[in-house]
């Protein structure tokens, strides 16, 4: 099991202990991976990994039954900046244990990784990860390649009936036809897609149905776009969605929101998942957007909000959204 370091608990003597292992697994993966390395190359970065890269990032390690350093892993706020595996305890699952920690429990989902080291780059691409971007150089500037990897989704949920929940982490636009079901203007769908995690359900591996869910800080999500499929709605899969997303974000976030318009579907349906009626802001259709938005005949004009209490925390009233 991976075990985070927290270098205030250490002290110094045992920190430069750990340092040192530390520099040692990664010196043993990178002779065995780096083939495109110098000799004079492991000697200039080693002090680096050791003195810099290392504490400067949130780290991970795993230990094998005679408590030495088998794996490790250092994290940013988006990025896997490294995982390196002792080469003798290579192909025991350690680096796949990492990866899923990093994506599932971390909610990371970006790593680089040098173009020359092939067997890094197809553990990462054999993972889902796609590449969406390349270096000519190192972050030192040296002639080494780095490519930009990237999960496209991730899976979250699936059952034997062959439901499939995923969250989309890239090329969110692919599914633009679909998020403009539920909200008609793409303008006002770039105000909130990059920024909102976005999910797909899919039934049998065919997409039915989208949303966005952003963060409104102070603990409140709001719930954006969703949308099924015409010829796939009222089969269920919008609520299933919905009833995916408290559970997941239970714990995570207190209250989660949604706004539609005043409609006779729509309203119904939040209010059959669980949400109750929250607060109203008015003009919103008519002050947003660059044309009259209609919905069963019937000119939306103000935004009516809805909430659900995700834990037993004391409802608040959310601001007018953006």
């Amino acid at each position: 099991m991976q075990v985070k370091i927290d270098w205030s608990t250490i002290n110094p003597d045992e920190s430069e202990k750990l340092k040192d292992e530390l520099a040692e697994v990664w010196e043993a993966s990178v002779r065995s991976t780096h083939h495109f390395l110098t000799e004079k190359d492991i000697l200039f970065y080693k002090p680096l990994v050791r003195n810099e890269y290392i504490p400067a990032v949130e780290l991970y390690v795993i230990r094998n039954e005679q408590n030495r350093i088998t794996a490790f892993m250092g994290l940013s706020e988006e990025l896997i900046e490294m995982l390196f595996v002792h080469p003798e305890e290579q192909g025991k699952g350690y680096g796949k244990q990492l990866i899923e920690f990093a994506v599932y429990n971390k909610h990371i989902f970006k790593v680089d990784v040098n173009e020359q080291n092939e067997k890094a780059t197809s553990f990462y691409l054999n993972r889902g990860f796609k590449i969406i971007g390349r270096d000519e150089t190192d972050p030192s500037g040296n002639p080494f390649p780095i490519l930009h990897l990237s999960l496209k989704e991730i899976e979250l949920k699936s059952t034997d009936e062959g439901i499939s929940i995923r969250q989309i982490i890239s090329s969110k636009k692919d599914f633009l036809d679909l998020l403009l079901l539920a909200d008609e203007q793409e303008s006002m769908i770039d105000r909130y897609l990059e920024r909102g995690e976005m999910f797909a359900l899919y039934d049998k591996n065919i997409l039915r149905t989208t949303c966005v869910v952003t963060d409104e800080g102070d603990g409140i999500s709001e719930l954006k776009s969703l949308a099924t499929y015409p010829q796939y709605q009222r089969q269920g899969y919008g609520k299933r969605l919905v009833l995916f997303l408290f559970e997941h974000y239970r714990g995570r976030q207190h209250t989660m929101f949604v706004g539609t318009g005043d409609s006779p579907l729509t309203v119904p349906f939040y209010e059959d998942c669980g949400f109750t009626y929250s607060h109203r802001v008015k003009n919103f259709f008519t002050d947003n957007y660059d044309h009259p938005i209609f919905d069963e005949g019937r000119q939306l004009v103000d935004m009516i909000y809805f909430r659900k209490e995700l834990t037993g925390n004391k409802l608040v009233t959310k601001p007018d959204t953006k």
